[in-house]
């Protein structure tokens, strides 16, 4: 997948046209890297400039599960999510680096380290999306 078909999928869902995350470098075995250009918007106390812990777990989890995307050729939705903050980070872009680390039949797990421009680590987290196609029958009920 190329930096601009990375993007295109990022930019299919209607939620990340609310974050507004920046694809910056993509490798085919899933390594990327994102960027999330600061927002007061995305404060907690917009005077302080510090981030909201949900806005840093949703750029886990959009890198996480890009990774895997990027690998299976296809959107692979989260099945697990877990974020280690480490630092809190205010009034700077965030970058998120993300590798996948395994790809199963049914499920990719992927690691994710949250920094600043200056390789400053504020949180890390590790996702699990789901690998396998999807079903195309329709569902009963």
């Amino acid at each position: 997948m190329t930096l601009d078909q990375l993007q295109k999928l990022l930019s299919m869902a209607e939620f990340h046209k609310i974050v507004q995350v920046r694809a910056l470098a993509v490798t085919p075995d899933g390594s990327l890297t994102l960027m999330l250009p600061f927002d007061p918007a995305y404060t907690l106390v917009r005077a302080s400039g510090a981030y909201h812990g949900g806005v840093i777990a949703t750029l886990i989890d959009v890198a996480g599960t890009m990774s895997c995307s990027v690998v299976q050729g296809r959107p692979t939705p989260t099945a697990n999510l877990r974020v280690d903050y480490l630092k809190s980070p205010a009034s700077c872009d965030l970058y998120a680096d993300s590798i996948v680390r395994r790809v199963g039949r049914l499920l990719g797990t992927a690691d994710v380290t949250i920094r600043d421009h200056g390789g400053q680590v504020y949180a890390i987290g590790r996702g699990t999306f789901v690998m396998a196609a999807p079903e195309t029958s329709p569902r009963a009920g």
